[in-house]
């Protein structure tokens, strides 16, 4: 037998997946209503944690490609949450810049958010939780891991 079922549905990828899945379901449970995916929610927030992030930077810190970015930050500016400004240094750069309307929102979306950590959370209890946040934060570290042998 070349591979079981079993196999696929016990790989990393299809778990990790279905977590995203999971993660994405509770969210949009409690945001729905918002208009918000989780990604919104981060590249929001960054604009409010760090008042006049790059563009680029924002991409970074949230792992999302040039044009997934810009696409999410274009339904943000139209929304009227964020200013995207032109970089005095570099004028092909913009600068992120969260508005008091977009203030308001992240304080609902925040809101919703917690909510949604919290049912997970208790869902697996403090030790199996502290144990996945673990686990996810190893894994999202190979990439690194990966990089630097493939650089090195």
């Amino acid at each position: 037998m070349i591979v079981t079922a079993h196999e696929i549905l016990h790989s990393h990828g299809i778990l990790l997946r279905r977590c995203q899945q999971v993660a994405l379901a509770m969210f949009t449970q409690e945001a729905g209503d918002l208009g918000f995916s989780p990604t919104q929610y981060s590249a929001l927030a960054f604009a409010y944690i760090e008042p006049g992030i790059h563009q680029n930077v924002l991409g970074e810190r949230i792992a999302l490609d040039r044009s997934s970015v810009t696409k999410c930050l274009e339904g943000l500016e139209s929304r009227g949450f964020i200013r995207r400004d032109v970089d005095p240094k570099d004028k092909r750069a913009r600068l992120l810049h969260i508005t008091p309307e977009g203030e308001e929102m992240l304080k609902q979306v925040s809101a919703a958010a917690r909510r949604a950590r919290e049912r997970f959370h208790a869902t697996l209890g403090e030790a199996e939780f502290g144990q996945l946040m673990d686990q996810l934060s190893a894994f999202g570290r190979v990439l690194d891991r990966v990089d630097e042998t493939d650089n090195g």
